[in-house]
């Protein structure tokens, strides 16, 4: 019985990720990746999906995703981020100078997973965003924008006394989407396609040592696969 993860993403730059990226690296750890699921904004089967707004909907969308499939040898995470995460969230404790910490993190994740009590479900939140992980790697940036090294390099200088990628967050100004949109202008335009450009290009040994949480996010699934180390 094959292993197979479906991934609930935030949008369409985490949706790209995981088809473009994440799906042939777990297949090599003998885990089939499914067609990922864009976060629901309201409850209605037509309503446009993509950004993490609205809990109630998130929450009956899963709950349907969980019954629909019955599979024993399916496992079921969450993509999205913890900026913007709205308040009703389950265990949502409120950042601190705009920023969480990860044991803030990691208990609202524990949170999820009380209020879900699905045992294939392991939910999982992206500090700050997953634009951490793009600035995870300087160097593949300035390799597909040459012409914004200097701006780049300067944006390297100023996370340069961070702990990880992760902790990168300010507010609205200084979070990882605008410190990127202000080191390169229009980024914002298209930052599902730059961010699978910078990440296909990247070396993710660098990206998982500048993004620790994503880093044991992902050897989960790789420890799954192999070894099945989560329970059946």
């Amino acid at each position: 019985m094959s292993k197979r993860l479906l991934v609930y993403v935030e949008g369409q730059t985490e949706e790209l990720f995981v088809n473009r990226i994440l799906r042939s690296h777990l297949a090599a750890h003998g885990v089939k990746v499914e067609r990922p699921i864009l976060a629901a904004t309201r409850r209605e089967a037509t309503a446009q999906r993509g950004g993490f707004t609205n809990w109630d909907a998130v929450a009956f969308d899963l709950r349907r995703l969980f019954a629909d499939d019955p599979d024993p040898s399916l496992r079921f995470t969450t993509l999205l981020d913890v900026y913007a995460l709205p308040s009703v969230t389950p265990g949502y404790e409120a950042p601190a100078e705009h920023r969480r910490p990860p044991e803030m993190v990691a208990r609202m994740e524990d949170a999820w997973q009380s209020h879900f009590d699905e045992p294939r479900f392991r939910p999982y939140l992206q500090r700050h965003e997953f634009e951490a992980l793009v600035l995870g790697d300087y160097e593949a940036l300035k390799a597909i924008f040459p012409e914004r090294i200097e701006p780049i390099d300067a944006l390297a200088r100023t996370t340069a006394g961070v702990p990880s990628r992760e902790d990168v967050n300010g507010g609205p100004d200084t979070h990882p989407s605008a410190r990127l949109e202000a080191a390169i202008p229009g980024y914002g335009l298209r930052k599902p396609d730059y961010g699978l450009f910078v990440l296909q290009h990247a070396d993710m040994g660098t990206v998982r040592a500048s993004c620790p949480r994503f880093d044991e996010w992902l050897r989960t699934w790789e420890e799954w696969g192999a070894d099945n180390t989560l329970p059946d």
